[in-house]
């Protein structure tokens, strides 16, 4: 139990670590576009890892379907874990949004010759984020998750 908890929480960082490099590699791209084919590869590499991990981590574990699934369809355990993953998780969703928001306000207004965008790949990832972060939060916390096999 302890080593699939481990695994689960391994799977987690590389997730969300190459989602983060991804993200910065695809920030770069844009905004300088004479840089090395080497960033576009590392980005790109980042973002197949991204998709495995999903699989790994959400639609193989039963994560991905246990956090979107209707309320009438789990029962009472299932609900009260899943409403507290969901609760914690969108607060810290918030707090993401609003430090990249913050970040963007003042490095643009107070940093000259730097351009903070908000990019199609950020707000992608934001979206992702505000999808996977209540299972991931479920595969950090919880023992056993269901359809995970052993």
């Amino acid at each position: 139990m302890e080593k699939a908890k481990a695994n689960r929480r391994t799977w987690v960082v590389v997730n969300y670590l190459c989602l983060l490099i991804m993200n910065v590699c695809f920030y770069f791209v844009f905004e300088r576009p004479d840089m090395t084919h080497v960033v576009d590869v590392v980005g790109l590499a980042a973002l197949a890892v991204v998709v495995i991990s999903f699989f790994r981590l959400h639609a193989k574990t039963g994560l991905w379907k246990l956090t979107h699934a209707k309320t009438d369809a789990l029962d009472e355990r299932q609900v009260q874990v899943t409403h507290t993953a969901l609760s914690s998780s969108y607060g810290w969703f918030a707090i993401i949004c609003l430090v990249i928001m913050l970040v963007h306000a003042v490095l643009y207004r107070l940093v000259p010759g730097l351009n903070f965008v908000i990019t199609v790949p950020l707000v992608g990832s934001l979206i992702y984020l505000a999808h996977t972060l209540p299972g991931s939060m479920l595969a950090w916390t919880e023992t056993e998750v269901p359809g995970e096999v052993q």
